[in-house]
This record gives structure tokens, sequence and C-alpha cells, in this order.
């Protein structure tokens, strides 16, 4: 017999194929709101062996209610690097493993984290506006003081995991500085393939131009990027955020903005999911995409 497993969010049905004759698959078919509600998570939750969940997307955590009504459980696993939103503690008491997915989401969340960062930089998104408002291609001055290039400027990579080298990586790729902040410094020879340089988290924000955030949120990241911390960054510099909302204040972010602290900001995930801060709406150099790592999916033929 197959062993079932849940999955609460829409896949593809070629994606599900590839595993059909050794599991037994339950997901929501239609891709339109493909989440499964709470309620028929816990329908499903008792017949089954596994579960894999997506982030915050199921809505709540993984606690010991939710694992309690799972009695078949023997694996729970995440989409993605952190596991914050299950109680591993409890489940491992239970005997029922919990597994994250580090490589599948290493790639997708590196181009995730370049292309809005690329965004904000040369204002794509309100660009893309102006053009859609006027309804033609609109003249603009070849000089633009709200728009700034990549090549040639300084990346800091908070946070020097699967991830963040896969930043950096693709940014040296693109003509950027790199340096980096992490407890544990990188391979010597993977530093020099990309000229890399290990510094302080202070050094990093007095001098990078762009300051993208990959580390895991533990207890003690909890706001690392506050209103202190945002002081210490230049005026012309960006924050971008792929990680998880915790890691910044919100609201130290938004007035750091408003005051002119730094020019701009990348997120896609907030820091209290799913709502996000109001202010950060009506600001034109913030730009928002919601928390979720898109796969792409190849075709044959």
């Amino acid at each position: 017999m197959k062993m079932k497993i849940l999955i609460h969010f829409w896949i593809p049905r070629e994606v599900a194929d590839q595993v059909n004759e050794e599991f037994e698959l339950i997901y929501p078919e239609e891709k339109e709101n493909g989440l499964m509600s709470m309620d028929r998570v816990k329908e499903i939750l008792p017949d089954v062996e596994g579960m894999l969940v997506s982030g915050l997307a199921l809505g709540k955590p993984i606690d010991k209610k939710m694992i309690d009504i799972g009695t078949k459980l023997k694996v729970i696993g995440t989409l993605g690097v952190g596991y914050e939103n299950v109680d591993f503690k409890y489940a491992g008491g239970k005997g029922i493993g919990v597994i994250n997915t580090p490589v599948a989401v290493q790639q997708p969340t590196a181009e995730l984290t370049i292309s809005i960062m690329m965004a904000v930089a040369r204002c794509v998104v309100s660009l893309d506006k102006k053009v859609r408002a006027e309804k033609r291609s609109v003249h603009l001055p070849l000089f633009d003081k709200h728009a700034t290039n990549l090549h040639g400027k300084s990346l800091g990579i908070i946070g020097f995991g699967r991830i963040g080298k896969a930043v950096g990586v693709k940014c040296h790729g693109l003509g950027m500085n790199i340096i980096y902040s992490d407890p544990v410094p990188a391979d010597k020879n993977f530093e020099e393939s990309i000229n890399a340089n290990r510094v302080s988290l202070e050094e990093l924000l007095k001098t990078a131009d762009f300051v993208t955030v990959h580390c895991p949120y533990l207890p003690e990241n909890h706001h690392l990027i506050n209103a202190k911390t945002l002081a210490m960054m230049k005026p012309t510099a960006y924050l971008i955020n792929a990680s998880r909302g915790k890691m910044v204040d919100e609201q130290a972010l938004v007035d750091a903005l408003k005051a002119g602290t730094i020019t701009g900001a990348a997120l896609d995930v907030y820091e209290f999911e799913p709502e996000i801060n109001q202010e950060l709406l009506k600001l034109d150099k913030v730009v928002l995409v919601p928390h979720i790592v898109v796969f792409g999916v190849m075709k044959s033929g």
C-alpha cells in the first residue's frame, strides 16, 4: 500500500506524476486559490503518514494539537529552509521526523532576491505603472536620480548559507562587489571564486549599497534590522529581505524610508504575515511581492 502524503497547496499534475508510483498524494487540484482550508486539512490529517507544508501559508503553525490529530504521521516536511512553523520538538518526541528542503528553494529564492533587488533599483514597478497609465511608451530623462545600477555596487549579504552564497555567485556575475557577514567563514576557495570578503555586521551595514538578509530566523535574530542598524546604512542604500519577516522591524523600516535614512527596500516577507504595514504600500521606492518562491515547471515537447 502506498504511503499517503498530504500537501496543503496546489502542485502541477506533472510534478505529482513523478512520485505517483511510490506515494499517494492528496492535494488541491485546482490552481486558483490552491490552498486547503484548515478544516479540510484536519479532516484528512488522521489518514496520512506524511505531510508537506509551505512556510506560513497554512495559516497557523503545526502545533501540538495539529500533530495529535495526525495519528498515523511519520514525517512532516516543510517546503523551504525554516521550520519554525512546526513544533519539531513535540513531533520528535512522538517519533515523527521533521525535515526541510533547503536545496529545493536555494536557486529560486536567490533568483527572486535578485529580481526584486533589480526591480527596486531600476524603478521597474513605478515605470510599469506609468506606461499602463499613459497607455504609451513615455519619454523619460536619460538620467534619473531615482534609479541606480547594480554593476560596480557593493552587495552586503547577511547570512552566507546556501541561499546567501547563491545570491553572491549571481551578483558577482552582475559585476557587484560581494561582502558578507556570517558567524562561520566560507571556504577560502569559494570566497576567492567570487572575490567575497567577510566583514563584521556593522561594517557591512555602513559600506554596502545593497543589503540582503539570508540568515535563519532565531530568537537572537528577531529585529536584526531595526532603527539602530538601519541608521548605520548609507542614505543611498537599499534593503532586501527574502528570509523571514520578523528579521526586520517593519515600523522602523517605514520610518527610515520616510526619513531618507535609506533609499529603498524590496520585500517578499513581512513581520505580521499575511498583514503588511499599510504605510509601506504608500511608499514609491518599495517593491512588495507575496511570500512565495515560484518554481518553474519544465514542459516537455
